[in-house]
């Protein structure tokens, strides 16, 4: 007696279902071989590891089964009769072994691709093909020396194909399908379920090649990730262009990364506290020169170092974070943490501080994956990030971006009394950003009759003094350090005077450094300073003992030329001594005096300096797009201070 034969609508699943097995088993087949050959690469990753590393890649490696497949199983599951036919059921096949094929060969290429690059490869492969460059002329010496690769991808395809062909011979329906509503519905459902898991489940954006960081460290994510799903997520992320204005022996006299502000001091071991203040810009200080809105603030600044000419190197919290803890300007149309770039190593404050003992925890009260926060503070070595979720009380949710700054930043002294000392940690804080809405509390009060930002920036100010008030007398205060700074200025200015609403202005942040145990921290200083500076300021007054890379200089270095640097898609700004130099994609577009026109307004007519300050210009971007695109930003990757 003939067993009974499925359904051929349950017989076309069945076969899916196993093709799709097929795959992942394969993915991993591919994953296990990169990690063999290239051992020496993860020479501290364990069995454990890697069978932790391994699992963990199953999710991007269903989301670029399920993206590379997509085409196949919107036509292999049309729930219509023709889709029973031999000839369209063999169109399918091809369509399928053909696409999955191209990904293995890509993800094989990568075991002896790797060791160039210590990442997965890119979409950046196409430009290089494209261009030719030397990809072409390198092609048959790279296929001499890892001749297992042609050899493995000719074992694997053959071996895809096998399988294919007994899946297909077991689960392939003999009987035409018939077209029915539970059937249509079914295909939808299907298809629904196939894009969550191309986006990598339910959360608030689709995994990207930087999630891997959630789960190894950057080191380890290339176990993590596969390289068709790597390459598919940079095809649309913007590519910086390699600069060759200068050679690097003249381009370090322009601007030298390197650093070092020992000095022979005696290390502090003090904490360190970053509070990052959304849109505060100094428009609504008491150093703004307009209305201020933040009586604490002003009355902390009366006790601390003030940097009166502060900018912000970013426009975006997005970039903001990165400039302050990494040093890291804005140059992308797209900010670094989601760029093609966001898993280069890079030399960040808590990577730094942790060889002299510190802890690091990175603070948020937005919903966990807002701006991709919480990847980005794995990036840069903080131990532990908290978020809306770890805040564990929605009560406090403010229905848009999280939990409001009082409750919070209360949340935040409490636990940053758990820290071991020394600890670097960082918060930031979101209730001064749009909509600016108040707890209902503070709806009929005089904070709640201010307009707009004003609103949101007097609510976080009165939040910020009782978290001061509650840390005060904490045994830890006296021993810290506290710099105080804004993401970015808000960018819908509106100044009656028109300073901060374009130009330089527009830029225009405090920068404050209090430690409530010294009395030699203390007073305005005029100079100019940028976000960038922030880290190697914070670094210089520890006295840390080691060598570092940054784009910026210390408030503290007498010798550096001090300069702010902006961009905003093709456009950016140079403030160098009194001058500002404005560009659109390098190409000059003026020189001001922002000594006496600091609304840009009339340009100076005077080539020798325009052209000094376009070398400059065109110095400090082929620094920073070159060591971006070489995974250069480290002392570990760079080299050494000479």
């Amino acid at each position: 007696m003939r067993p009974m034969s499925l359904h051929p609508i349950s017989a076309k699943y069945k076969k899916i279902v196993l093709q799709f097995l097929l795959l992942a088993g394969i993915y991993q087949l591919i994953r296990l071989l990169f990690f063999v050959i290239n051992h020496s690469y993860f020479g501290d990753v364990s069995i454990g590891n890697y069978l932790y590393l391994a699992f963990q890649g199953l999710r991007f490696d269903l989301s670029v089964i399920f993206s590379i497949n997509l085409p196949y199983l919107f036509l292999a599951l049309l729930p219509f009769p023709f889709a029973s036919r031999a000839w369209y059921l063999q169109i399918l096949n091809i369509l399928f072994l053909f696409t999955n094929s191209l990904g293995f060969l890509f993800d094989l290429g990568d075991i002896g691709y790797f060791p160039y690059v210590r990442k997965r490869m890119t979409a950046e492969v196409f430009h290089l093909i494209g261009k030719k460059s030397d990809f072409i002329d390198l092609l048959p010496s790279y296929l001499t020396e890892f001749w297992f690769v042609p050899l493995a991808a000719i074992l694997f395809i053959l071996l895809f194909i096998f399988l294919n062909r007994r899946i297909r011979n077991k689960s392939e329906p003999t009987e035409r399908s018939s077209f029915t509503i539970p059937g249509l519905g079914f295909y939808f459902l299907t298809l629904g379920l196939s894009v969550v898991i191309i986006r990598g489940g339910f959360q608030l954006k689709p995994i990207m090649n930087m999630n891997a960081l959630l789960v190894a460290s950057n080191e380890h994510t290339p176990l993590v990730l596969n390289t068709p799903f790597s390459i598919l997520h940079t095809f649309e992320e913007y590519k910086l262009e390699r600069l060759n204005y200068f050679r690097e022996d003249e381009l370090i006299r322009y601007f030298n990364p390197l650093k070092n502000y020992s000095g022979g001091g005696k290390k502090k071991e003090l904490n360190v506290v970053i509070i990052v203040l959304e849109s505060f810009g100094k428009q609504y200080t008491g150093i703004g020169g307009r209305k201020s809105v933040t009586p604490f603030l002003d009355s902390l600044m009366s006790r601390s170092l003030v940097f009166t000419n502060a900018f912000a190197n970013a426009h975006r919290s997005a970039d903001g974070i990165p400039a302050i803890l990494a040093g890291i300007p804005a140059c992308m149309e797209e900010p670094f943490m989601t760029s093609a770039y966001s898993n280069n190593t890079i030399d960040a404050l808590p990577t730094l501080l942790r060889s002299e003992g510190y802890t690091s925890s990175f603070f948020h009260g937005g919903t966990n994956g807002t701006m991709s926060f919480d990847i980005f503070s794995r990036s840069a070595g903080f131990d532990k990030y908290v978020g809306r979720t770890e805040y564990k009380n929605d009560k406090d949710y403010d229905g848009t971006w999280g939990i409001w700054d009082e409750p919070f930043l209360q949340f935040y002294a409490d636990e940053l009394d758990k820290e071991k000392q020394p600890f670097l940690s960082s918060v930031f804080t979101l209730s001064s950003h749009e909509p600016f809405r108040l707890p209902a509390k503070y709806k009929e009060t005089e904070m709640g009759q201010l307009k707009g930002i004003y609103k949101g920036i007097a609510y976080t100010d009165m939040a910020l003094k009782k978290f001061f008030e509650r840390v005060a007398s904490k045994p830890w205060f006296q021993n810290t350090l506290f710099v105080l700074t804004a993401d970015h200025s808000f960018m819908a200015n509106n100044d009656s005077l028109g300073y901060y609403n374009t130009g330089m202005g527009l830029y225009s942040i405090p920068i404050i450094l209090y430690h409530p145990g010294s009395t030699a921290l203390a007073g305005y200083q005029d100079q100019v300073i940028q976000q960038i500076d922030i880290m190697p300021t914070v670094l210089d007054y520890l006295h840390y003992p080691r060598d570092f890379f940054s784009y910026g200089s210390s408030a503290f270095d007498t010798l550096s030329h001090r300069f702010v640097y902006t961009q905003m898609g093709a456009h950016t700004q140079l403030l160098s001594g009194p001058y500002v130099f404005t560009a659109d994609n390098l190409n000059a577009t003026g020189v001001y005096d922002f000594s006496v026109d600091s609304l840009l307004r009339n340009p100076l007519h005077n080539d020798s300096l325009q052209d000094g300050l376009m070398s400059r210009l065109k110095a400090f971007r082929q620094l920073l797009q070159n060591t971006l695109i070489d995974d250069k930003q480290s002392l570990r990757t760079f080299g050494t201070v000479k």
